[in-house]
């Protein structure tokens, strides 16, 4: 599974995707859902996967976003238990927001959690109930559409391998301590060829570089 990119000789970073349902149609947690509804998916290398339970499971799904460097991204979260999953967002990019936009409507948001081969198990599927209500996002939707800038995907690249994420992360449920917190880029058609050629199936390695803490609305 070609699911990170080296960013350095000592640090990879992990890539998530936008993919269709279809696979998962016929699941009882799609129904009511089209072949083609956008899907959330997230590798999960094999030393995080005991992380992960496909037992009994609390799970909370959430939107924000993170003014980090000048430039605010989107973050969407995961949890799991006591495991939550970040997957970092182009605000500019109008296929995140078409995603998030039938995701709201629907009030529902599948996501793959796709298992390295060294795992016991291929993947997980859930469908995590959101909030179809407005939220504070909208006033960001002006970006929509904006031309795309290799600042921002570097914004994205250092926020996910600093660390910070994890550092300042907190349990999005009740009486539930974190145990890990998985950080991955959401790389859409548009953001391609910032890893093309780039990808493997290694584990990440996260590093730490030194600069001040973004701060997450």
């Amino acid at each position: 599974m070609e699911a990170v990119f080296s960013l350095n000789a000592d640090s990879l970073i992990a890539v998530g995707s936008l993919s269709k349902l279809k696979k998962f149609q016929a699941s009882k947690l799609a129904k009511g859902l089209s072949a083609d509804f956008p899907m959330l998916c997230c590798p999960i290398a094999a030393e995080d996967a005991h992380f992960i339970s496909s037992g009994a499971t609390r799970c909370g799904m959430g939107f924000g976003t993170i003014l980090a460097f000048g430039s605010p991204l989107m973050t969407m979260r995961l949890q799991l238990n006591g495991t939550q999953i970040y997957w970092l967002a182009d605000l500019t990019d109008p296929e995140v927001w078409a995603a998030y936009d039938k995701w709201k409507r629907a009030g529902r948001v599948p996501i793959s959690l796709d298992f390295d081969e060294g795992s016991q198990q291929e993947c997980i599927f859930c469908v995590p109930e959101i909030s179809r209500q407005r939220s504070d996002l909208e006033p960001l939707r002006v970006h929509a559409g904006k031309p795309l800038t290799d600042y921002v995907w570097k914004t994205m690249v250092t926020l996910a391998a600093s660390g910070l994420l994890q550092r300042q992360a907190a349990s999005d449920l009740s009486d539930v301590r974190l145990e890990r917190v998985l950080v991955n880029l959401l790389v859409t058609k548009r953001l391609e060829p910032f890893v093309k050629g780039r990808l493997n199936d290694t584990k990440p390695q996260i590093t730490v570089p030194s600069f001040g803490l973004p701060r997450e609305i």
